[in-house]
C-alpha cells in the first residue's frame, strides 16, 4: 500500500479585518468616555501583554500613532466600513466608535463627541491613530516600548464576525452570542451550546433584515483534532434555533460544510437529526438521519434537491442518498463501478488513520436525472469521473 498522505487544515481561522480609509484629518479627544470606557473594563477580563507588529508605530508632535488595523487583531476589536466609505466604526462588545474622513471629533454609541488632540494619519496605505483614541473610547491602555513593539492591557475574549452592518461576538467563556448593528452597542441574542471551547471562529450571513444565521466552528482538544460545527439561527436579535454536530478527526480530513438553506428554510443539523427551518425559526421538515441510513453517527449535508438528499456521516464519511420523503436510503459507493481495490480500501481503512478520506467522492451536479461525482483516493493516484442515475 502506498505512503500515507495526511492534509489536516482546522483550525480557527485567524481575523482579517478590512479598513479602507480616505485620509483623515481629524478624530478624537476629550474625556466623556470614562463612563463606556469603565463598562469594558468591568465587563472584559482584561490581561496585559507585548507584541511585535508588523507596521511599526511612531511619533509625532509627542503622540504616538499605531496601527489601528492590524492591532484591533490582537483586542475585542471589529473594524466596520460603511458602503460608502464615509464613516468607520471601530467596534467592542460594550462600545463602538464612530470616525470620519476631514472630521476632528468622533461619535460613540451615545452620541457623544469626543476629540482627541492629534489626527489620523495615513502612511503607504495604512492607517495610524493616537493611542489615546483607545485608552479614551475602551479603556485599552497601549504602550510603545520603541521600534515594532508595544505593551497592551486588554482582552480577546470574544471572536467575532459582520456581514453588512451587523457585527456578532461570540464569548470564548460560555459561548454568549452578542448582536447589534456597527454604531450601536451589541445586545445579547442567547448563548450558543459549544462544548469545550477552544479554538473559535465564527462566520455570520444574512437571510433578510429580521434573521440571520452564524455558522460556528470549534477545535479542542490535543492537537485540536475534535471538530464541533454549530449553526445558530437567529430572529429579532434572538436565537430561535440551532444545531449542532462534533467530530474526532483523527484522520485529519478534510470535512465539507453542512448546505446553507433549502427553499428559503435553514438547513440545520443537530447530530444526526436535520431540521429544514422557516426564518422565524418555525420547524418546517425534520429528518432522522439515524434512522433512514441505519448509521449511529453526526451527519453533514451535502445536498439537498426535490428529488433528493445527500448525506455523510463524519466517521465512515461515505456519501448516502436519501428519499425526500420515503425512509430510504442508498450508500452509493456501493453501486459505483469501482474496481475490488478501491472498494476494499473503503472498507477496510480504518477511519482514525492519517490518509483516511471516507469514499472519496465529490458531489458536482445533477441534470437529467442523473448526479455527477468526481472520485479520486490519496492511496492509489486513482481518479474518475462517474454519472450515477437517481434510483428513485
Amino acid at each position: 500500500m502506498k505512503s500515507v498522505k495526511s492534509y489536516k487544515i482546522t483550525g480557527a481561522a485567524a481575523l482579517a479585518l478590512t479598513l479602507v480609509l480616505m485620509p483623515l484629518s481629524g478624530v478624537l479627544s476629550g474625556s466623556a468616555q470614562a463612563a463606556s470606557a469603565a463598562v469594558a473594563q468591568k465587563e472584559s477580563q482584561k490581561t496585559s501583554w507585548n507584541a511585535e507588529l508588523t507596521n511599526a508605530p511612531f511619533k509625532k508632535n509627542g503622540v504616538v500613532f499605531v496601527p489601528i488595523k492590524e492591532l484591533s487583531e490582537y483586542l475585542d476589536l471589529h473594524i466596520t466600513v460603511t458602503p460608502n466609505k464615509k464613516y468607520v466604526y471601530i467596534n467592542s462588545p460594550f462600545e463602538s466608535v464612530r470616525i470620519a474622513s476631514g472630521q476632528s471629533k468622533a461619535i460613540n454609541a451615545k452620541g457623544t463627541a469626543i476629540a482627541l488632540g492629534a489626527t489620523p494619519i495615513v502612511k503607504h496605505g495604512v492607517t495610524y491613530v493616537p493611542t489615546s483614541l483607545l485608552a479614551k473610547s475602551f479603556g485599552i491602555p497601549v504602550k510603545w516600548n520603541g521600534k515594532s513593539k508595544v505593551s497592551l492591557q486588554g482582552s480577546k475574549q470574544y471572536a467575532s464576525g459582520a456581514v453588512g452592518g451587523m457585527v456578532f461576538w461570540l464569548s470564548r467563556e460560555d459561548g454568549t452570542l452578542l448582536t447589534g448593528q456597527a454604531g450601536s452597542v451589541p445586545k445579547k441574542a442567547g448563548k450558543a451550546s459549544i462544548e469545550r471551547i477552544d479554538l473559535l471562529n465564527i462566520k455570520p450571513r444574512k437571510i433578510n433584515p429580521s434573521s440571520y444565521v452564524v455558522d460556528i466552528n470549534n477545535s479542542y482538544g490535543e492537537p485540536h483534532i475534535h471538530e464541533s460545527h454549530i449553526r445558530v439561527l437567529i430572529y429579532n436579535g434572538k436565537i430561535v434555533n440551532a444545531g449542532s454536530t462534533h467530530y474526532a478527526n483523527f484522520s485529519g480530513r478534510n470535512t465539507k460544510p453542512n448546505i446553507d438553506d433549502y427553499k428559503g428554510n435553514v438547513a440545520i443539523m443537530n447530530g444526526s437529526t436535520l431540521q429544514l427551518v422557516h426564518p422565524t425559526g418555525k420547524v418546517v421538515k425534520t429528518y432522522n438521519l439515524e434512522a433512514i441510513t441505519g448509521v449511529k453517527d453526526d451527519f453533514v449535508v451535502e445536498a439537498i434537491e426535490p428529488e433528493f438528499l445527500l448525506v455523510r456521516p463524519y466517521k465512515k464519511a461515505t456519501l448516502f442518498i436519501v428519499h425526500p420523503t420515503a425512509k430510504q436510503s442508498i450508500l452509493i459507493y456501493q453501486k459505483l463501478q469501482l474496481d475490488d481495490e478501491a472498494k476494499k480500501l473503503i472498507e477496510e481503512y480504518p477511519p482514525n488513520e492519517a490518509g483516511y478520506v471516507g469514499d472519496g467522492l465529490i458531489y458536482t451536479g445533477f441534470k437529467n436525472q442523473k448526479l455527477t461525482f468526481n472520485w479520486s483516493h490519496p492511496l492509489l493516484d486513482k481518479n474518475k469521473t462517474f454519472t450515477y442515475k437517481l434510483p428513485f
